[in-house]
């Protein structure tokens, strides 16, 4: 049988055994199962990733139908991150002045459009073919159809790097963190956004709730605060900063009414506790320094 849009060049999916892309141990404890796909938790550094896995071709050639190509699918792909690209880019600039700036992952390019707007020289990595072409001829913007480690982009170029809702699809989110620091300058700054999932499969397991929000096998790796800074202190860099960077509104109403209810209250429980306190279970946004 084959997944959903998920086949290699053949149409037969290769599995594949990995271990824990941080510590290299194999086994762990399991602590969900999506129909036959399994999350592991490393015993060593708390990790929790797939395995087994479609192996990199697999997944690559069902990213080329992973973007909406419609009209009404692009535009409510456009409004659902509207708020948390608005959020990122008013944090980058308190942070730095007008420089170069990669995102990767970039889909259609309305971040890298908002940064141009914004006085940016902008580039974009994104391997979806739609995804290219729209960004291409219908915003303008410079982006490349490659993955960063293709890209051989030069040492210590940009001063920063973005990646939205990427880190948690990548085979080795720790390759492309060492490579993030080093085409970043010294200095530079890292903005990763992403899913924190398995807090809410901890709680609907415990009432008996069936669901799939790991999404997998396309999600290979579910990530904490604790985790992603562990991730980047080890890839090099320094003085991290996690915090919540808004919500997104996603097209279907019911899972609109329930981000921003709990994307409203998460943020107002980070800024009542004045910047600490991180609400279980909703996507953050995650910050360090080359």
């Amino acid at each position: 049988m084959r997944e959903r849009g998920l086949h290699n060049e053949n149409g037969r999916i290769k599995w594949i055994s990995v271990p824990c892309n941080f510590c290299g141990l194999y086994g762990g404890k399991l602590i969900h199962r999506e129909g036959q796909y399994k999350m592991w938790k490393c015993p060593s550094c708390d990790f929790i990733y797939l395995n087994p896995r479609p192996d990199s071709n697999s997944l690559r050639s069902y990213y080329q139908s992973y973007l909406p190509e419609d009209e009404l699918g692009i535009e409510r792909w456009r409004e659902m991150m509207t708020r948390v690209f608005s959020r990122a880019a008013d944090f980058i600039e308190e942070k730095h002045l007008k420089g170069r700036i990669l995102d990767v992952g970039t889909g259609y390019g309305h971040f890298l459009l908002e940064m141009e707007r914004r006085g940016w020289e902008a580039l974009g990595l994104e391997i979806s073919g739609t995804g290219v072409e729209f960004a291409r001829k219908r915003l303008g913007v410079n982006i490349l159809a490659k993955t960063l480690e293709e890209s051989r982009l030069p040492d210590n170029h940009f001063d920063a790097i973005t990646a939205f809702y990427l880190i948690e699809h990548l085979d080795d989110p720790m390759a492309f963190l060492r490579e993030c620091h080093r085409v970043l300058k010294p200095g530079g700054l890292i903005l990763l956004r992403y899913p924190h999932t398995t807090p809410i499969k901890d709680f609907l397991g415990f009432l008996g709730i069936p669901n799939s929000l790991y999404d997998a096998p396309y999600h290979l790796n579910d990530f904490s605060p604790k985790t992603i800074e562990k991730f980047l202190d080890k890839a090099g860099f320094t003085r991290f900063q996690s915090f919540i960077g808004g919500y997104t509104l996603p097209g279907h109403f019911p899972s609109r009414v329930v981000s921003r209810l709990f994307g409203s209250i998460s943020q107002g429980f980070f800024l009542l506790s004045g910047n600490r306190f991180l609400f279980p279970g909703v996507s953050k946004t995650a910050t360090g320094r080359k």
